[in-house]
């Protein structure tokens, strides 16, 4: 075998390894989507959290000193441009995964995004929302698909004011409501889910039923009220449970 013969051997070789590895790469981040975040008061954008999609792309996210920007992949991200889940989870727009470099496509296929950068990538889904309000626990729990976005205690209404049952966010939401039944409470970050029973932020939330029949919400401790608002679409189920 002559020496260029060698070469040509060994390149095909090592062509064949990284056609082997990557379809079975590609299979696996089909198999296991990073689950988005998508809110209703940004219709058409989509999230995801900043460190997931880093160590995906295996790029570095670190802070300027200043605080004022992400280094992500040595590209600024403004800090301002991001959100977060409110134990200070930071969530990034794919569109800026896109400004420093990812690229991304559609799998038409099943509407999977996928985002790479060199041999590394994942796919992302946008699935849909759901809410459970546990009336025995106290709490609220909210997901997007099979990721947790949001899980916080709730005062619900005194004397099993609060019904039970399948319900849907909205029609009717405002960032502040005042109640028309009880001296004009004030009601922000206000969501209907049933009649005159409302998911909304309030200063008092013990950790039991105090209200008059709606879903107390915490407006400190990274303001879950606020954020339940922004990210609920209306029309998501939203299940009150007894147990």
């Amino acid at each position: 075998m002559s020496f260029v013969q060698g070469r040509a051997r060994l390149l095909v070789m090592v062509l064949c390894l990284l056609c082997a590895a990557w379809p079975g790469q590609a299979k696996l981040h089909a198999e296991a989507p990073l689950e988005a975040v998508t809110f209703a008061l940004e219709p058409g954008v989509i999230y995801v959290p900043l460190n997931e999609a880093a160590a995906q792309l295996h790029w570095k996210a670190q802070r300027d000193e200043a605080g004022r920007c992400i280094l992500l992949h040595d590209v600024a991200v403004p800090a301002g441009a991001l959100r977060h889940f409110v134990d200070g989870t930071e969530l990034i727009r794919t569109s800026d995964l896109e400004l420093a470099g990812a690229r991304a496509s559609l799998r038409v296929e099943d509407g999977r995004m996928t985002f790479g950068w060199g041999f590394h990538r994942f796919s992302l889904m946008v699935s849909p929302k759901r809410v459970e309000v546990s009336l025995a626990k106290q709490e609220l729990r909210a997901w997007q698909g099979d990721r947790l976005v949001l899980r916080t205690h709730i005062s619900s209404g005194r004397n099993n004011r609060t019904p039970a049952g399948n319900f849907s966010a909205g029609p009717f939401r405002a960032r502040m409501h005042y109640s028309k039944l009880f001296n004009n409470a004030p009601m922000p970050w206000s969501v209907q889910i049933y009649g005159n029973v409302f998911i909304h932020g309030f200063d008092s939330v013990p950790n039991y039923p105090a209200s008059h029949g709606c879903i107390r919400v915490p407006l400190d401790g990274g303001n879950p009220a606020k954020f339940f608002y922004e990210w609920v679409d209306n029309g998501s189920p939203v299940n009150v449970v007894r147990e």
